[in-house]
């Protein structure tokens, strides 16, 4: 079984490559984590484990076909493709850790597709910014590194030859099972979510998640998913553009906040899939309606997109959705985002994620530590026997762990805890919840309205009720009705509650806001300043022009108290078109995306 043990090497040496190259980096720079604790350093290693052996598996494969092309025929032609391969293979990956430890120190990002975008719009000035030492000493150390690479590989080269046909069939049959294995480390698992950047990220500090990261998988992941941003929905020249959106933002802190004796604690609650028109269908939400009467309801509210990914971007960072991008599966952009976990975590506030499902999923993680949350609690965290569902753990052992959570804060701290919900997700699978038994998915809501419900009860009955702001909000359009037109704007029309023992109870907001306005709202109850927040208005502000935008693929809606639009980037046709001057609208609304495209771009 000499070529098994082969195939187990050349694996592990990849592996062992990926991780000295972190060694390589904390050590060049090691300036950059000098206030870093040793378990920190540790877990660069732990955490960006994973990708290390993502990329093992992709490099392996080609090896581990060749190991069985050696058991059936002494070509030398096979050991003259190991060879080959291995060299080729040996001087990429040279070549992509040696760019990612020389270009860290001028982009502080990760290796990714930026070097062929400048070597492809100007070759020449990319070289340019080169010394001539850098020119003639970094190919030297590239080559080096790459010849000590292909040494350990070449030497791998299985020498003995199987006579026996039986063991030449066992032998080919394992090599071919675990060739096909390699999708595991590939893929990440097989989890609902699948390797990503952002799935080795652990660190509120970003230095040390992208110490961790496997430049790559980086570069792969980059290149995989490319486009130009810059160059989408060129609709307006850029001073009109500039115009026009400088009359759709406003954040400036408003005057009148309320001054609170101490700090108020935060909860925000998304509930997964939730939207106005099921709220409407006879006792499924019960609980929700009531907590709509309890407290601050906005009835003009929408939600700024049709996924969850680029729901959370909206409601945690006031980014609104793009509609043929997700910003989440861009660790880069994703972290440079300002957030209320970070806002909040400057005011000395403790801020936790809740999720039942895999965090890895769409690149959460990195977007989660990486704006702010100090800790993240998802699946992994609970029990396996918890886990009932496809994408996890039911609603409620996530909120009991939430509120078991708060009970035990006993450091004087204010907190920030955000939970996304999941059980109303298809194939809203419940765990042992039968109120509705003819429509399961009318099930699954009231099974995650009943949930939320309980969860609100016994917040009540904490002495932190009394000093704590609740805001409750779906995460995209909803689930329901089935097969709805999303060319119609009441799809897009969702709750936002806020409420607590803090807060007036039974009023109604009629100001049209939508996803992307929560952080300026909920700072400015605050009295924190959301400056940073570029497209987030406080909905209780009447200086702000309030509006709500919203984006499906590739087509845009935008709502105010007057006027109403929904317009489609691809037919370049306006529908749905309500109200007054809707021309300007389409405009503003174009100026919006425009604009958004350009800040993404620079990011």
């Amino acid at each position: 079984m000499s070529r098994i043990r082969t195939f187990f090497l050349v694996f592990l040496l990849w592996t062992l490559v990926g991780m000295i190259s972190k060694g390589a980096f904390l050590l060049i720079y090691h300036s950059l984590f000098a206030n870093a604790t040793f378990s920190e350093l540790c877990q660069v290693f732990w955490y960006g484990l994973r990708l290390d052996i993502a990329v093992a598996g992709y490099v392996t494969g080609i090896p581990g076909l060749l190991l069985i092309a050696t058991l059936w025929s002494r070509r030398r032609l096979i050991h003259w493709l190991w060879n080959g391969y291995f060299f080729l293979i040996a001087l990429l990956a040279s070549l992509a850790y040696v760019a990612n430890l020389g270009l860290y120190s001028y982009w502080g990002f990760p290796l990714d597709n930026t070097p062929l975008l400048y070597l492809k719009t100007s070759p020449a000035d990319a070289m340019a910014s080169m010394t001539w030492w850098q020119m003639t000493l970094l190919p030297l150390v590239i080559l080096l590194i790459a010849l000590v690479i292909y040494k350990a590989g070449a030497s791998l080269f299985p020498k003995k030859r199987y006579d026996a046909r039986g063991k030449k069939i066992a032998e080919s049959v394992l090599l071919v099972l675990l060739t096909a294995a390699l999708l595991l480390p590939i893929r990440g698992g097989v989890g609902t979510g699948t390797n990503h950047v952002g799935s080795v990220y652990f660190s509120t500090d970003n230095r040390l998640n992208h110490a961790a990261v496997n430049p790559i998988f980086s570069f792969i992941e980059a290149v995989v998913h490319i486009e130009e941003i810059g160059t989408r929905y060129r609709y307006l020249s850029p001073d009109e553009a500039d115009t026009l959106f400088q009359e759709l933002t406003y954040t400036q802190l408003r005057k009148d906040t309320t001054q609170f004796a101490q700090q108020p604690n935060v909860i925000l609650i998304v509930l997964e899939s939730f939207s106005d028109s099921i709220m409407h269908m006879k006792g499924v939400t019960p609980n929700l309606l009531q907590l709509q009467e309890e407290g601050i309801s906005f009835t003009q509210f929408y939600a700024s997109s049709f996924r969850t990914d680029r729901a959370l971007v909206s409601i945690h960072s006031g980014l609104p959705a793009q509609p043929s991008m997700s910003v989440m599966d861009m660790p880069r952009k994703s972290t440079s985002l300002p957030s209320i976990a970070q806002q909040l975590g400057k005011n000395g506030y403790q801020t936790t994620f809740y999720y039942g499902g895999d965090i890895n999923y769409s690149n959460m993680r990195s977007y989660f530590v990486g704006t702010g949350f100090q800790q993240v609690v998802s699946d992994a965290d609970f029990a396996l026997s918890m886990h009932t569902g496809k994408w996890g753990v039911a609603d409620g052992p996530v909120y009991e762990r939430m509120l078991a959570d708060i009970k035990s804060n006993h450091t004087g701290k204010p907190f920030f805890k955000s939970i996304m919900t999941e059980s109303s997700h298809e194939p809203f699978d419940v765990p042992n919840y039968q109120k509705i038994k003819d429509n399961e998915v009318f099930n699954a809501f009231s099974y995650a309205d009943h949930c939320l419900g309980q969860f609100i009860g016994e917040l009540k009955k904490l002495p932190c009720w009394q000093n704590t702001i609740v805001a409750i909000v779906p995460d995209h359009l909803g689930a329901y009705p089935d097969q709805a037109d999303n060319y119609q704007w009441w799809r897009f029309k969702v709750p936002f509650i806020l409420l607590g023992g803090i807060l007036p109870t039974g009023l109604q907001c009629h100001t049209v806001g939508s996803q992307i306005d929560i952080p300026a709202t909920l700072l400015g109850l605050l009295g924190i300043d959301h400056s940073e927040f570029t497209y987030s208005k406080d909905l209780l502000d009447a200086q702000a022009p309030h509006f709500a935008f919203f984006t499906f693929p590739d087509a845009m809606g935008m709502v105010t108290d007057s006027c109403r639009v929904i317009y489609d980037n691809t037919s370049h046709q306006t529908h749905q078109e309500m109200g007054s001057d809707t021309d300007l609208l389409v405009k503003k609304a174009k100026a919006y995306l425009q604009k958004l495209y350009d800040d993404l771009d620079k990011r």
